[in-house]
């Protein structure tokens, strides 16, 4: 994968502007971080995992709420799921709506055939939040899409989940950008970065080629019983 200075060159090269001081090298930073951005977005809203962390923590006995932060997970972009593990076994952990909020107290905490809670989750704000109230300190894994990390030193490189010549997108990205700062045409750059993006949306998909996604059913790897919740 290419560095932050690999991809300053390029952009450089790309509209006539090597040894130009008209552009400091952290102005044209700040552009390819803009761009490496934008193509972060681009991937993760194709939902084919090519970014994806975990982190666990223990919940609290009368504990409902958890701040983001207070938990670790600072640099979340996007949720995928939440696993449960109570005793020998991990399970799914469904989404329950706003709506649902105060549907069931802990009072009123509803259980598997096999004794074990069947908690919910839903992710307002900077907070995820469990019902019912949890009554045991069981260990959550949060699955997540991390936000996208910018290029600081010239030695930080390019995602390796991204196809090199994926980085086109940034490069074109910080040339339009500096052609705009010279206020002369970008028409050309511009026509060839959305063929670039057509491309990089079209080979994005189905990432997984061998195993595509099919219809997926909503009950799996969930306790028996959380249809009580609906």
């Amino acid at each position: 994968m290419s560095t932050l200075s690999e991809l300053r060159a390029r952009a450089r090269r790309l509209v006539d502007a090597v040894g130009n001081n008209f552009f400091s090298d952290a102005e044209i930073n700040d552009y390819l971080n803009t761009g490496l951005g934008e193509l972060h977005d681009l991937l993760v809203l194709k939902f084919e995992d090519y970014y994806v962390s975990s982190i666990s923590f223990s919940m609290a006995s009368d504990t409902a709420s958890y701040s983001l932060q207070s938990i670790g997970l600072n640099n979340l972009y996007k949720l995928l799921g939440v696993d449960l593990k109570q005793g020998s076994e991990t399970v799914r952990v469904p989404r329950y709506s706003f709506q649902e909020r105060n549907t069931f107290k802990s009072s009123q905490a509803l259980y598997s055939d096999r004794g074990h809670t069947n908690h919910r989750y839903s992710l307002t704000g900077s907070s995820i939040n469990f019902i019912p109230t949890p009554t045991s300190s069981d260990e959550v894994i949060l699955w997540y899409v991390p936000k996208y990390i910018k290029l600081v030193n010239d030695s930080d490189s390019v995602d390796g989940s991204i196809a090199s010549n994926w980085e086109d997108y940034a490069v074109y990205s910080a040339a339009i950008k500096m052609r705009q700062k010279e206020e002369t045409s970008v028409t050309s750059l511009e026509r060839e970065q959305e063929k670039i993006t057509v491309r990089i949306e079209e080979a994005a998909r189905n990432r997984d080629a061998g195993e595509p996604m099919g219809i997926t059913d909503e009950d799996a790897g969930v306790l028996a019983g959380h249809w009580l919740f609906r």
